[in-house]
């Protein structure tokens, strides 16, 4: 049946005017068509009101396809003379459009199709459509790069693509994460896939590979679903002549090619995923793979008192998230401040490698020639199956005497520094008698109170000195000292990036907020780890099982978020910020150190 033919074959006609001055119909583009291959359902719409306001028919058995709806409208104008009378009258043709593409063959009838609007309300009718199993115009060969590995280890997944002659397009599906699951990070390692050629079987052949960069998360045997490939193919029209006229347009000389979207599947995969052995080293964040660090200081020399950048970068093929701080050396002659973070990811020999910089702010206490020694960070290697670090030359930093200790040193000064500081002395003035010669100070309450101030001052400040020198000695007491202060910061990342709607943004920083201030609260570094370890840990440290659950669901949404590209719905957004607020005040309240 040509296409002609079907496109008359209307469902219903044009039926009388309504009160509502609405008439519809309904036409389709076939009723036989390959799996993969779209057919147009169209419903027009006549009315004189504004199209805006018109609702979508409602039509019945659309499940097997999936559909994508349009619509559009055109207007037109009719000016009629009755009795000398002249009339004119806007309408507006709307056309409601369903593109319906199934995956799978078998006959449908899709229909009945209704359309109701105010006073009209009419059935316009059915069609049985006919869809037929087409064969794929190309091969998938999946395949791992190695199919045992370490939990955080990188593995390269590829797709083997093969086409046929007419195939013109290649595409993965989008929502990888709901195929590949929880159990993996991962990240595409091109944008864009490019064909080459290669040799096989003798014969050169065009192929298209694809590649995934997979990080398992959880210990045991996770199972890679097969990944549907799109494409898009050229074919020819096989239709029945139905001895229309319009027949000759379905013939090749006529152009009577049609592209159509087809999917095909790979077949699945397994990938077995070893837990890391135990103990694990100090400081371990969960990177496994190759590792360096390089460490620099922006100077080195500088007076005490003066502010100098120790810059930390942290580079590896293992999984991005996994990178923690490094372990600094005794830096105790320094103040050092909370370092900024930047991170970034770049492809290189057909794999992920992920850096992250660190850059602290240190000021010297005292001058002195400091030897720093080496910045360390522990990781994994799979090849040796141990433990290492990778550690950064040797830092040396010469401390000279800053001018707000001079004085103090018992140097003596320069003309010019004392008349600098005399300029900062206001004398007090002589000959302004006071109010009465015998208010003595000790007679006046502000006395008193100013003398009981100074020693509660002074016993004050010496507390602060020895809370300060206890969290300096101290680091776990310290680290979790500053929780809140971290999270609060954290907290008001996420909001920032929830008002304008960064989704990716987002579940990052609730993620950094749930994990970080677990890791503050109990001196135990929750990055990196998997989802398993952290609830063993959040579990032994007292967490009920509400909050474990909590954590659980949350982890997966912010994963999810994050790596997926989902969750850019602003209403779940602020559910999970809801949920993490509540789950935060949980693991503050019950959480044991």
């Amino acid at each position: 049946m040509s296409f002609w033919t079907c496109l008359g074959l209307l469902l219903v006609g044009a039926v009388s005017m309504s009160r509502a001055e609405i008439q519809a119909q309904a036409s389709i583009s076939t009723q036989e068509a390959g799996v993969g291959e779209p057919i147009t359902l169209t419903v027009q719409v006549q009315t004189d009101e504004n199209p805006e306001t018109l609702p979508w028919p409602d039509i019945k058995g659309l499940e097997p396809f999936s559909v994508k709806k349009t619509t559009g409208n055109s207007q037109s104008s009719s000016t009629t003379i009755v009795n000398g009378q002249v009339s004119h009258q806007n309408y507006y043709l709307v056309n409601f459009t369903y593109t319906l593409v199934s995956q799978k063959p078998g006959t449908f009838t899709v229909g009945p199709i209704r359309y109701a609007h105010k006073g009209y309300d009419r059935n316009l009718g059915q069609a049985a459509i006919k869809v037929e199993k087409q064969k794929a115009n190309l091969t998938i060969t999946p395949m791992v790069s190695k199919s045992k590995v370490y939990v955080g280890e990188q593995i390269v997944y590829t797709l083997r693509i093969i086409p046929q002659p007419g195939v013109q397009s290649i595409n993965l599906t989008q929502d990888l994460q709901k195929l590949i699951g929880s159990r993996f990070y991962f990240q595409r390692l091109e944008n864009k896939v490019e064909p080459k050629t290669l040799t096989l079987n003798g014969e050169p052949t065009k192929v298209f590979d694809l590649h995934i960069s997979l990080f398992p998360l959880l210990t045991g045997t996770a199972k890679l679903e097969g990944i549907p490939v799109q494409y898009q193919q050229i074919t020819r029209s096989q239709r029945k002549r139905s001895g229309s006229v319009f027949d000759m347009f379905d013939d090749e000389f006529f152009g009577g090619a049609r592209m159509v979207s087809l999917e095909a599947i790979s077949s699945p995969l397994t990938v077995e995923a070893m837990a890391l052995p135990s103990p694990a080293p100090a400081g371990f964040s969960g990177s496994v793979g190759e590792y360096s660090l390089t460490a620099s200081l922006d100077r080195g020399e500088l007076p005490s008192g003066e502010a100098v950048s120790l810059t930390v970068t942290i580079r590896g093929n293992g999984q991005p998230k996994s990178i923690g701080q490094p372990q600094m050396p005794d830096l105790t002659a320094f103040e050092v401040f909370n370092p900024e973070e930047e991170t970034g990811t770049q492809i290189r020999d057909g794999q992920l490698w992920s850096w992250k910089t660190y850059k602290y702010v240190m000021v010297p206490k005292r001058k002195g020639e400091y030897q720093l020694g080496s910045i360390t960070y522990p990781y994994f290697q799979p090849s040796r199956q141990a433990y290492l670090s990778a550690k950064s030359d040797a830092l040396t930093l010469t401390v000279t005497q800053g001018k707000e200790n001079e004085v103090a040193s018992g140097r003596v000064m320069s003309q010019q520094e004392i008349a600098e500081i005399g300029s900062d002395i206001r004398h007090i003035q002589t000959g302004v008698p006071l109010a009465r010669e015998d208010a003595f100070l000790y007679r006046l309450l502000g006395f008193w109170a100013l003398w009981t101030l100074s020693p509660l001052s002074f016993a004050g400040a010496m507390v602060m000195r020895s809370r300060r020198r206890k969290l300096s000695s101290d680091a776990s007491l310290k680290r979790r000292s500053e929780a809140g202060s971290h999270l609060r910061r954290r907290l008001k990342e996420a909001d920032a990036a929830l008002g304008k709607k960064e989704a990716k943004v987002f579940y990052r920083e609730l993620s950094s907020a749930l994990q970080g201030f677990a890791s503050d609260k109990l001196d135990f570094e929750f990055r990196g780890i998997t989802l398993d370890e952290a609830l063993a840990k959040l579990g032994n440290a007292g967490l009920s099982k509400e909050g474990l659950k909590g954590w659980e669901t949350l982890w997966q949404e912010c994963d999810f978020g994050q790596f997926a590209g989902l969750g850019g719905d602003v209403e779940a957004m602020r559910k999970a910020r809801e949920a993490g607020e509540q789950l935060l005040r949980r693991l503050d309240k019950e959480l044991r150190p």
